[in-house]
């Protein structure tokens, strides 16, 4: 399974409220480089939604997203001054 069809899965999961299963495709398509899985995982860590409410690891997790050209955490990480 591609890491897009991961990506909608754990979005479809978000939305279902099952937080554990929005993590896990979540994460595995952010470990197949999904820039916009990567900007939702730095989100919910940010908001202790679905996984450990974190800062270090939502600043992690933007600024790959935004490495990986996702244009919401570049903006993200410019106005942080990260």
């Amino acid at each position: 399974m591609g890491a897009a069809a991961q990506r909608e899965l754990g979005l479809l999961f978000l939305a279902l409220t099952q937080p554990e299963r929005a993590a896990h495709w979540l994460h595995l398509a952010a470990a197949q480089a999904d820039a916009d899985a990567m900007q939702w995982l730095g989100k919910l860590h940010a908001r202790g939604e679905c996984v450990e409410q974190d800062e270090t690891k939502a600043i992690e997790w933007i600024k790959k997203a935004a490495e990986h050209g996702h244009v919401i955490a570049r903006r993200q990480v410019a106005e942080l001054g990260l």
